[in-house]
Formats: structure tokens, C-alpha cells, sequence
């Protein structure tokens, strides 16, 4: 039982319980946004908004109580544990994470139809205690008008819901217990920047110097991102009111030859986009801008050229490529702590120090490996092909653990890589020729895992934990609030999404048709081995290393290997002119005015973020209220 006292340093009972009441506020939101309303997308961003504005709900109503009742004011541990679970829980909400998942359960046995035979493709195959294969009980979820609360219904879905639960804990834990390794490393010795974790932590400051207590800078970013994404908001609902336009698709000028290749490059003066980019290190946000525009002129000459590649430059496996390589040389760089830490947790020799870790390392180690073994063993027992399964979760641990290497040094708004991960992978290195019907079938749920790769709980374990390490929160308390956080998460939006769907019908549906009609596709015409998929790969991937090699042999190389792959991300193309304007004023500001300059200015960013979170928070709650759609401040 958590108490209100300081030996729990943050993670108390009334915390957990105000988090508690949040949570299923906001994984409904989610779900509702993304599924059912296709709007808003928090999740597909690297710091959730509708978290940030929980936070400072709870810290307002906090400020009277600090004032007035000091006793019983919630102290800045306590409000940062009430943020790293609800943005534990919202990250195993995401679309890209477990909603895909729930959306393939019904699409083999449903979507079956005479012309595309999936009848025979699939249905002996499917794993029928992980899936739905009763048509009354799919029929009403597609067509909905109906109610999720039926005996029937509950009965049908309550194992697989349990079993999906059980399998993102899991999922989550691993990733944790993955991150307790790194941390000291990544936290303590190379004191990487965090860049995301600013925002939460300065809106909890509780001295009188805080952002909350008259930092006229921070309120004044605050008022002007806020009153943009006010202004066009009414402007979206009211057509006679003013609104301010915020992008302009610079690619629409270039239709001759060879310009025309650059199909996407979109100028977007978003302010909270530009506040994000203020908070990365300079060197990152000049790599990430100039290297966009070298992905552009890859496109260009291969026009140039007459170069007849589908998809050239191939730039989805050419960033797989990229993060593979970033977990190479992030594995490589921290080898020494990372086999000291194994060797403590075999206790072969005690020459690291885990008092001051989450958990110690040897629970770490047998979490990791019991992890992995449940994951693979788990879809075996679907009827997988265990070594199918372990090199999936290979491959995928490794993609994460760059993209918590990216977001501790980088911060970036958004991350992913289209339709190009561990799955996609897997066929191309030995074609789909070899590899079983049953496999494939059973593969169709892990498109979730491959499709976007934008929202992860890897990244979110390791920020969670460097909240922790500058407010002083008990890490040993704070690591299982936060897999019961991801439990309770995934268990909420499964609910949710049944409750609409047996609503609305049909939420989601294409998720799970798209799934199948690419194992459709592997099945039904294998190929062999994809030659130019793994030739872009092994480009990207020797590209972040001839860069790592230059940074660590000279010092003046101006090209950081993390922007490669974020750079040609293709939602990127909103983001360039962001990330130079925030090169551009973060250059200025510091070479006239110097460190005291830049620290200044600091909090009006950070205010262009939390005005556009708040009033974007709002917009989207009024468009579920109203059951009619309003302005989104974010365009991807």
C-alpha cells in the first residue's frame, strides 16, 4: 500500500489515485480521436498534448492549495508521477500500438468474401482464442447500433481481451526492464538533453521563480500560440471569422522535370511546432534541416538521372537502415556500462553500482529474457514459427532502442518509419516464399508493430525515468505504477474500442483489411528475397555510421547520424522550416547574447507549446461534446 509520506518520494497514494482518474478520461479521448473521429492524433507525436493538459489542470487546481493549504498541496514529485502514468497508459492506447491490434481479431473471418478467397487463405490458420470468428457477435460490431454490454458479446471478447492485455504488459515490461540498462548511461554519464521532458518538469517548479509564479516571457508564448489556435478554431466553425494560414505547400511550384520529384516540401510556421524545435541541441536541428533538403536532392538528380527504381530513393527502408544503425553504435558506444551491468546482475563481478536503479540488475535481466521468451513463446502457442517470432522481436527491441537513443539526445516532435519495419524486413531478407501460411496468418496482429512505428513506450520508460532522477522520484515504486499504468491502458482502450464499434460499426475496420491484404499478397504471389529493399537498407544503415565515424574523429563535422532518418521521415516535410527557424533563432540568440540570453528566452517557447496543447486540448473536447468536428492545431 503507497502512503503519504517521503519515503516514497512522489509515487503516494493520492498521486496514483488523481492519475487513476485521469487516465481513462484520456485513453477514451484517444480512441475516440483517432479511431472513431480521425482527428487530433496525439499519440502519433512524441509528447502526448492531452497529457500535458491533464498536467495543468492538476497543477492550477494545485495553486490555490500551495497558497492556502501548504500542507496539503501536491509537491512536484507527486504531480510529474501523475504524468509519467497517464502518458505510460497513453502510449499503449495509440493507434500505431494496440489499436491495430483489436482492429484484425474479426477481418479474416468477416471480410471473407468469394473474390478474394480469404475463406481458404486464412480461416484454418487464424488463432481462434486470440480472434473472433462468431458472425452475430462481429456482425453487430461492424454494423453497430447496437450495445457492447450483452452477455453474449462480453463472453465472446472478455479472452481475448485478457490475452491481448497480458501480451502489451509484457510488451511495455520488456522495454522497461530493456531501458533500466541504459539509464545510467544515457541519464548520468553522457547527461544526454531530454529535450521533452522540459515542458512537464518546468510546469511543476514549485519555487516562486517557476514558469507558473510570473514568467511574463513564458505567459506571453503561452497567449500567443493559444490565441492562434483560438483565432482558428472559431474560424473552423465560424466561416466569418479570421483565421490565420499556417502552412503553404512549396511543392505544389515545382511540376517540371526534374523538380517534380519533390512531390512532398511543405512550409509550416506552426508556433508549438517551433517552440518544439527551439528545446533540441543545435547541431541536431541544423543536421535535421540540412539533410532534409539532401533528401530532396537525392529525388532531384535520381530525376536527373532517369533512374526507374519504384519509390526511389526508397526512403522508408533506407530509414530503416538508419535506426538499425543508431542501436548498433548506441549498443557498441555503451558496451562497457551495459556488460558491467550484466555482470552484476550474474553476479560474476560486482563492479556496478544498482542501489539507485529502478530495479536491480539481475530482476532487470531475468525481466528482459522472461520477457522475450513470453513474446515469442506467446505467438507460437498462436502457431508461429518461434524463430519467425524471435527475430521480430529482435529486430524490433533494436528499432526501439534507437528511437529512445534518438528521443533522449534529439527530442524530435514525431518519429516513424512507413510501412518499411521488422516485418517487411523479415520477407525481404528470405522472401515470403519460405516462410509458412500459419506464420504469416498469425503475423497479421504485428502490423500494428510495423506499419508507422510512431507511437512506442520504449522512449517514454526512459524520459519517465530522467523526470524521475531531476525531481528525486523513487524509481523503485515508480516502475510498477507504470506497468500497471500500461495494463490498465491496454485493458480501457480495448474496452473503448469495443464500446464504440458495437456503436458506430466498423471503427477502425481498414486497419485490419489492410493488414491481411498484404499477407494476402505474400501468400497468395510469394517472392523471393527483395534485393533493392535490402540494398536501401544497408545504405542507410552504412550512412549513420561513416557519420558516427566522422563526428567521433572530428570535431568540427557538422552532420549528426540521428538526422539522417528523421529527416527523410516523410512527415518531415512539416517540420523542416520549424527545425530551421529554431536552428536559425537559437544561433542568433546565443552568439549575441550568449548562454544568459538563451536561458531568458527559455520559457517563451515552452509557452508556445503549452498555449497551443491547452487551447488544442479544447478544441478537441468540444468536437466530442458537440459530436461535430473542430479545428486540429496539429497537421499530421
Amino acid at each position: 500500500m503507497l502512503k503519504h509520506s517521503e519515503d516514497n518520494r512522489g509515487v503516494t497514494f493520492r498521486a496514483v489515485l488523481i492519475a487513476l482518474f485521469f487516465l481513462p478520461v484520456n485513453v477514451y479521448l484517444v480512441v475516440q480521436w483517432e479511431t472513431v473521429w480521425g482527428t487530433q492524433y496525439p499519440t502519433t507525436m512524441a509528447i502526448f498534448f492531452n497529457a500535458i493538459f491533464s498536467l495543468l489542470l492538476v497543477v492550477m487546481l494545485n495553486v490555490p492549495l500551495r497558497r492556502l493549504l501548504p500542507n496539503l498541496a501536491l509537491r512536484q514529485k507527486e504531480l510529474l508521477t501523475i504524468y509519467i502514468i497517464l502518458i505510460m497508459a497513453i502510449t499503449v492506447s495509440g493507434h500505431d500500438f494496440s489499436q491495430t491490434i483489436f482492429c484484425t481479431l474479426i477481418t479474416a473471418h468477416w471480410f471473407a468474401t468469394p473474390e478474394n478467397d480469404w475463406s481458404s487463405i486464412f480461416w484454418n490458420y487464424v488463432p481462434p482464442k486470440l480472434t473472433i470468428n462468431d458472425d452475430k457477435v462481429i456482425r453487430e460490431f461492424i454494423e453497430g447500433e447496437s450495445s457492447f454490454y450483452r452477455t453474449e458479446y462480453v463472453a465472446a471478447w472478455m479472452q481475448p481481451l485478457i490475452l491481448w492485455s497480458i501480451y502489451l504488459t509484457v510488451l511495455v515490461f520488456t522495454m522497461l526492464c530493456i531501458t533500466v540498462f541504459i539509464r545510467k548511461q544515457w541519464i548520468d554519464r553522457e547527461k544526454l538533453s531530454y529535450p521533452l521532458v522540459h515542458l512537464p518538469f518546468e510546469m511543476t517548479v514549485e519555487t516562486e521563480g517557476g514558469l507558473f509564479f510570473g514568467n511574463q516571457l513564458f505567459w506571453i508564448g503561452a497567449l500567443v500560440a493559444g490565441g492562434i489556435c483560438l483565432l482558428n478554431g472559431l474560424g473552423y466553425i465560424f466561416p466569418f471569422v479570421p483565421s490565420l494560414t499556417l502552412s503553404y505547400k512549396l511543392s505544389a511550384h515545382f511540376t517540371s522535370p526534374p523538380l517534380n520529384a519533390i512531390t512532398r516540401m511543405t512550409m509550416y510556421w506552426n508556433p508549438y511546432a517551433i517552440g518544439l524545435a527551439f528545446l533540441i541541441p543545435l547541431d541536431l536541428l541544423f543536421s535535421c534541416w540540412f539533410l532534409f533538403i539532401v533528401w530532396q536532392i537525392q529525388r532531384v538528380v535520381g530525376a536527373m538521372m532517369g533512374i526507374n527504381v519504384s519509390g526511389y530513393p526508397l526512403p522508408d527502408q533506407q530509414i530503416l537502415g538508419g535506426y538499425l544503425g543508431i542501436s548498433i553504435v548506441a549498443i557498441w558506444l555503451a558496451r562497457k556500462p551495459i556488460t558491467s551491468a550484466v555482470r552484476h546482475a550474474w553476479q560474476i563481478k560486482q563492479e556496478a553500482d544498482d542501489r539507485n536503479e529502478p530495479m536491480r540488475y539481475r530482476t532487470a535481466l531475468m525481466g528482459m529474457i522472461g520477457g522475450t521468451i513470453f513474446l515469442v513463446g506467446f505467438f507460437a502457442w498462436a502457431g508461429m514459427s518461434a524463430s519467425f517470432a524471435f527475430s521480430f522481436f529482435a529486430v524490433y527491441f533494436m528499432i526501439m532502442f534507437a528511437f529512445t537513443r534518438m528521443r533522449a539526445e534529439l527530442g524530435p516532435p514525431l518519429q516513424g518509419i512507413h510501412y518499411s519495419g521488422p516485418l517487411q524486413l523479415m520477407v525481404a531478407m528470405v522472401g515470403s516464399r519460405r516462410l509458412t501460411r500459419q506464420t504469416l496468418t498469425v503475423a497479421a496482429p504485428l502490423w500494428t508493430a510495423t506499419k508507422e512505428l510512431r507511437n512506442n513506450p520504449m522512449p517514454f520508460t526512459l524520459e519517465s525515468f530522467k523526470l524521475a532522477d531531476r525531481s528525486g522520484i523513487n524509481t523503485r515504486h515508480l516502475w510498477k505504477m507504470m506497468v500497471l499504468a500500461a495494463f490498465l491502458g491496454s485493458v480501457i482502450t480495448f474496452w473503448a474500442f469495443l464500446q464504440m464499434n458495437y456503436r458506430w460499426g466498423g471503427v477502425g475496420a481498414w486497419r485490419g483489411v489492410s493488414a491481411y491484404t498484404v499477407i494476402e499478397r505474400w501468400i497468395t504471389h510469394p517472392i523471393e528475397a527483395d534485393l533493392m529493399f535490402l540494398v536501401a537498407t544497408g545504405f542507410g544503415f552504412i550512412f549513420v555510421l561513416i557519420n558516427t565515424i566522422m563526428r567521433l574523429r572530428f570535431l568540427w563535422w557538422p552532420i549528426h547520424p540521428l538526422g539522417y532518418p528523421l529527416a527523410g521521415y516523410y512527415h518531415f516535410d512539416k517540420l523542416w522550416l520549424p527545425f530551421f527557424l529554431g536552428w536559425l533563432i537559437k544561433l542568433m540568440i546565443l552568439r549575441h547574447g550568449g548562454i544568459r540570453a538563451y536561458r531568458k528566452v527559455f520559457p517563451f517557447f515552452l509557452g508556445l507549446v503549452l498555449g497551443a496543447f491547452s487551447i488544442g486540448s479544447v478544441w478537441g473536447i468540444i468536437g466530442l461534446v458537440s459530436g461535430k468536428p473542430t479545428y486540429a492545431f496539429k497537421d499530421w
